[in-house]
């Protein structure tokens, strides 16, 4: 599979939520978290999915995130 980046952000709150929608959508999705454990104020959250579904996580996302 061709895994693409759909989304970066900072927020773990709105990161956690992007998992909740994709997931009750049925697609499949992998995470990556390059936040600092110690510190917490460098790095970013990001979801990467099979660059196949890209416009469909597209439509879905722009719906959550305006």
């Amino acid at each position: 599979m061709d895994w693409i980046c759909i989304h970066t952000t900072t927020d773990v709150f709105l990161f956690e939520q992007l998992k909740m929608v994709l997931d009750a959508h049925n697609i499949n999705f992998k995470e990556r978290n390059t936040v600092s454990s110690m510190y917490n104020n460098f790095g970013s959250y990001e979801l990467y999915i099979n660059k196949e579904y890209r416009e469909e996580v597209e439509k879905i996302l722009k719906d959550v995130t305006g």
